[in-house]
């Protein structure tokens, strides 16, 4: 299926869009092994970085359009045995100030 997919010239370019994330764990989550799993799911072609910003907390960057979507749409998200809970990026917050209380289901 992804092989017969056509990119626009604009896709080809990937898009980067914010999104910040936490990880519901006792123990600290490599942010590295964060983007690897998630990035397939999210963006299988192009995937996504993700910033590690303390506590568990991270910024991912989609590199396609629609992986910020499926990410906010399509949970919830598990990373090993452990909840990810996203919430749209507001610049106006600080990382501290942004409240990780809800889960689509």
């Amino acid at each position: 299926m992804l092989e017969r997919m056509q990119l626009s010239a604009a896709e080809k370019k990937g898009i980067k869009i914010g999104e910040g994330g936490k990880v519901m764990a006792e123990k600290l989550v490599n942010a590295e092994g964060l983007a690897q799993a998630l990035g397939r799911m999210w963006c299988p072609i192009k995937g996504i970085k993700c910033k590690d910003l303390s506590d568990n907390r991270f910024l991912f960057t989609f590199l396609q359009l629609a992986g910020k979507r499926r990410a906010l749409e399509d949970g919830p998200w598990m990373f090993g045995k452990d909840m990810v809970v996203l919430v749209d990026f507001d610049e106006n917050k600080t990382p501290e100030e942004v409240e990780f209380a809800y889960i689509p289901i």
